[in-house]
């Protein structure tokens, strides 16, 4: 065909065959909730995420359109891939379904919140009762939609669940590999920042496939780069500052947050946990604890390096202007002076070995495992696949720190459920 020809086509528009077919849930917010999806294209089949929206308010359905003309746009290895949205007459749906998603409150939606590890997924190995969601033929019933945002499903877990596995073994992941997942996360948001801020980098945003490739996800509350937000955006432990006092946000804002994450998984400590009560009382807590100066990470667990810890400290730091500015910059900081300075560290492979072995409860390690593991090696040469969260792995000061947070998940496993 001549290139001319083609030019005649540009702007040609056309319905698609595409069908969705629930799987199953798996999680919620406030918003609705999160289902897999196979979806199926004249015989092809693949695995998609729909997050659905519960309401019909023209002002969510509009911030649902913005998160995916965001997300949409960010083509990354370290991001979670959204592919545009999908909205079905609501009419045309069982009530089932409906009932399922506008049952959802928002208080409810806090306490459940979750995206759990689904293993085993294989191609219509589900209940044959399904429910398939097919663009109808017939006018619709109801002119309400539902809205979906479709994206790419990521078999493995969150970055929250695994930590709060590790601690309900004992265990907190090893320092290469959680400075690792904070190193391809900064490499995500460095990305990001190019046109947006993301705004609720926390543990449960940062997925972690079982090929140990790291993806920041949920885009649902992040600005445009030259936008200038104040309202209360994301979760009040992982906050900054100055978004408690109503500040803008700009890229040092996900650097805090993720500052907080890193502090949280290498030392097993929440600086900032939200206690019960209504959101002014939680407000003002978190504003009391961030005015305590943090512990560095060093002087809570010795097992962490003083450069390391150093480098969380400056993600930290409660003023903005000597926080790290870019993304970029801490993790070129983590890669050089932590991760690589020595030569052999971690990669995709070995973080996906590890996980593999994790599920397996370190039993029957394989050569190969071992050997993308060999980081962990310790001065007598044997690879440490166990960091251990016991008491006396702390020092006196972190323990003294974990006292004072009663209802986090490393209090509970030391003092209130220790191991028999």
């Amino acid at each position: 065909m001549a290139e001319q020809d083609f030019d005649s086509l540009k702007g040609l528009e056309f319905d698609s065959t595409s069908t969705y077919t629930l799987v199953e849930e798996i999680g919620r917010g406030g918003m609705g909730i999160v289902f897999l999806a196979e979806k199926h294209a004249e015989g092809v089949t693949d695995y998609v995420v729909l997050k659905t929206l519960k309401t019909f308010s023209p002002e969510y359905i509009a911030m649902l359109k913005k998160e995916a003309n965001i997300a949409t746009g960010l083509r990354h290895e370290n991001i979670v891939k959204t592919y545009g949205l999908e909205a079905v007459p609501y009419g045309d749906l069982p009530a089932t379904f409906t009932g399922a998603v506008q049952g959802v409150s928002f208080e409810q939606a806090h306490r459940n919140l979750h995206v759990r590890r689904l293993a085993g997924i294989r191609r219509g190995a589900f209940n044959p009762n399904r429910i398939v969601i097919r663009r109808p033929m017939a006018p619709p019933k109801d002119d309400r939609k539902l809205f979906m945002l479709v994206m790419d499903y990521v078999e493995g877990t969150d970055l929250g669940d695994l930590h709060h596995e590790h601690i309900s073994r004992g265990l907190l992941l090893p320092v290469p590999l959680a400075a690792f997942a904070i190193s391809r996360v900064c490499r995500a948001l460095a990305y990001a920042h190019e046109t947006c801020i993301h705004r609720d980098v926390s543990p449960e945003n940062v997925l972690v496939n079982n090929q140990g490739v790291v993806k920041l996800s949920d885009f649902g509350i992040a600005v445009g780069g030259a936008e200038q937000c104040t309202l209360f955006a994301g979760k009040l432990s992982y906050m900054a500052p100055e978004q408690l006092e109503m500040q803008p946000a700009d890229s040092r804002t996900d650097v805090y947050a993720l500052g907080i994450v890193a502090y949280q998984i290498l030392t097993g400590i929440l600086l900032h946990p939200t206690p019960r009560g209504t959101f002014e009382e939680q407000v003002a807590y978190v504003r009391r604890s961030k005015a305590e100066a943090p512990m560095p990470p060093h002087l809570v667990r010795r097992d962490i390096p003083e450069i390391l810890s150093a480098i969380v400290m400056k993600m930290i730091d409660m003023d903005p202007s000597r926080r790290y500015w870019r993304a970029e910059d801490a993790g070129n900081d983590l890669e050089q002076k932590v991760l690589y300075a020595s030569g052999f560290g971690p990669t995709n492979n070995s973080l996906g070995a590890y996980l593999t072995l994790f599920d397996a409860k370190f039993q029957g390690a394989t050569k190969d495992q071992l050997t993308q593991l060999r980081f962990l090696a310790g001065p007598d040469a044997k690879i440490h696949l166990h960091r251990h969260a016991r008491a006396e792995d702390f020092t006196k000061a972190g323990l003294d720190m974990i006292k004072r947070r009663p209802g986090t998940a490393i209090h509970t496993r030391l003092y209130v459920q220790p191991p028999a």
